[in-house]
């Protein structure tokens, strides 16, 4: 045999076995029907049941309160300026209410008016009558909101949205 038949010999089988080694690598022989079946879902985690403690009514609460006393708008008073006391309980144990007054009317028609608009724009919105030396006003109101700083944050904003200046009022039992 001649060197170069041999060498080509040589040279065939070394690329036969290196095509056996890397054609596996090459090409996948898994049957692609077969389902993967473990799972990735993590176990369960460990829960701690605990006790849910019944919430009690305040004792100066009495059952069946009535609800008008909410917004009874003779017991409203005027906030000062200088009151730092934003949020928290009343002398009987109950959230302070804060009011916003936003207009007073003589003429219930533009007292139902601003209410609708004011429903429109999502707020809490009511009317009252009051008479005041012998004459009948309508007047605006919105709330109750339980934080002082939401009233102020409402005042601004009806402030000049309806180019007015409304007044907070505190709700005083």
């Amino acid at each position: 045999m001649s060197d170069g038949l041999k060498q080509r010999i040589i040279g065939a089988l070394v690329l036969g076995a290196l095509g056996l080694i890397l054609l596996p690598l090459a090409l996948d022989f898994t049957d692609p029907k077969k389902i993967d079946r473990t799972s990735l879902i993590p176990p369960a985690p460990n829960v701690e049941i605990t006790d849910i403690v019944i919430a009690k009514r305040p004792d100066g609460v009495k059952d069946g309160a009535d609800v008008a006393l909410a917004f009874d708008v003779n017991r409203l008073q005027p906030v000062q300026e200088n009151d730092t006391n934003y949020q928290g309980l009343d002398d009987s144990g109950l959230p302070q209410r804060w009011y916003l007054q936003v207009g007073s009317y003589e003429d219930q028609v533009s007292a139902n008016k601003l209410k609708q608009s004011l429903l429109a724009k999502q707020y809490k919105v009511f009317l009252k009558r009051v008479k005041i030396n012998k004459k009948i006003f309508h007047r605006v109101y919105i709330g109750p909101e339980i934080s002082r700083r939401n009233a102020i944050a409402d005042k601004s904003t009806i402030d000049q949205l309806l180019v007015t200046d409304s007044i907070v009022l505190k709700y005083v039992p």
